[in-house]
């Protein structure tokens, strides 16, 4: 047991790469679906820190920094350094990790850099030190996704991916090195705990600031930056933004909402639409029964009477699916077409339009079909019957 009076350690502030959002020397976590934008807020972390920026505002200016950006998705020539550039990334002080590639058509070979490899973290070590002798020490490393690089079990090995995880955290710790994990929620995970569950709740758990990004289901195109988790500070706003050639545009107003009211009030607003549906539908297709009682109606009279009572095309076609309803053309060669009820097993549907002919199973008597049975039976063995 390694034992120390508190009044030795010395009391450090705790300083912000992204006030409120990320934080020095801690692992930070961002999550959210594929294709809401997280590798684009990466990008714009990464912009804000090498121009000397720790906010959205002028006014939250500090130090730039180098960075180290692990990319295991996304071409680095056609997708990250054009979207570096959009977000007016200096360029020179963004170091990325390649993947060792052979390109030799005849035998490809691929080789990912992974953390949970032994000496890999070492050899990570060893190149910020190098950076910081430099003059000019990198202050974030961003991880894209998480996966890639730390888990390579596909979710099995908690221990392992702990294990990775307090490494990480050590080295954030002593020095000083903020980290920023992309994660994207599994089906299995996102239904048990919402769209903000990383692929794996391990790095919920051992993350200090836990964000994470959703689609705004009011504003098509609009996304939200949420907070999930904060142990470090109160818990921050919430800001919205849009996507505008390869870089984010950030709103002017914060947003009063966390990631689980925003997964709250989406769930009541998901059972109020279908509860609304569910009679919306109701009421169209009594409307319908109603209006194919007794005779079949041209699809063009009848689409025109459904707009008229603000019922549109696609939910008129399911409540004929839910009546079971039939759609027909007339026999003619520029026969129009017309949907009906199903016929009755007794005869034919009455039509008030005499130019629609309605095909009408033929009903048999059963002595009919006996006889019919008798007949073909003798035709098929004349022998047993005496012919």
């Amino acid at each position: 047991m390694n034992l120390e009076k508190l009044s030795e350690i010395p009391a450090k502030p705790l300083g912000w790469i992204w006030n409120g959002v990320i934080p020095e020397g801690q692992v930070t976590l961002l999550t959210g679906e594929p294709g809401v934008g997280k590798s684009l807020f990466a990008m714009d972390a990464i912009a804000r820190l090498t121009q000397g920026a720790r906010g959205l505002t002028i006014a939250e200016q500090g130090e730039p920094g180098q960075v180290i950006l692990f990319s295991g998705e996304d071409d680095v020539a056609r997708v990250v350094r054009i979207r570096l550039e959009a977000a007016g990334a200096a360029i020179p002080l963004v170091n990325i990790v390649v993947n060792d590639t052979n390109t030799t058509l005849e035998k490809p070979e691929f080789r990912r850099s992974r953390l949970d490899d032994d000496g890999e973290i070492e050899s990570l070590e060893l190149y910020l030190t190098l950076l910081r002798e430099t003059g000019e020490p990198c202050r974030l490393i961003v991880i894209d996704p998480a996966n890639c690089f730390l888990d390579g079990t596909g979710g099995r090995d908690d221990a392992k991916l702990r294990g990775t995880m307090a490494k990480l955290t050590d080295l954030a710790n002593r020095t000083g090195i903020a980290i920023l994990l992309i994660a994207t929620p599994s089906k299995v995970e996102k239904g048990k705990r919402g769209s903000w569950t990383p692929t794996s709740p391990v790095l919920a758990e051992v993350a200090r600031s836990v964000w994470t990004i959703v689609h705004d289901p009011n504003e098509p195109g609009r996304r939200i930056l949420l907070p999930v988790k904060t142990n470090l500070s109160e818990t921050p706003p919430g800001i919205g933004f849009t996507v505008e050639n390869h870089r984010i545009c950030w709103e002017n107003e914060w947003v009063r909402q966390t990631a689980e009211q925003y997964v709250a009030e989406t769930t009541v607003t998901e059972r109020l639409h279908h509860v609304a549906a569910k009679g919306e539908m109701s009421r169209v297709t009594e409307w319908l029964k109603n209006r194919l009682n007794g005779a079949p109606v041209y699809t063009s009279v009848l689409k025109a009477d459904a707009a008229g009572h603000d019922i549109s095309e696609k939910t008129l076609m399911r409540a004929l699916i839910l009546l079971g309803g039939i759609k027909g053309k007339e026999k003619k060669s520029d026969g129009r077409w017309f949907w009906r009820l199903p016929d009755p097993l007794t005869g034919p549907v009455s039509s008030r339009s005499p130019g629609l002919q309605l095909r009408t199973p033929e009903v048999k008597t059963m002595a009919e079909i006996c006889a019919e049975f008798d007949k073909a039976k003798v035709h098929k063995n004349p022998a047993k019957n005496g012919t």
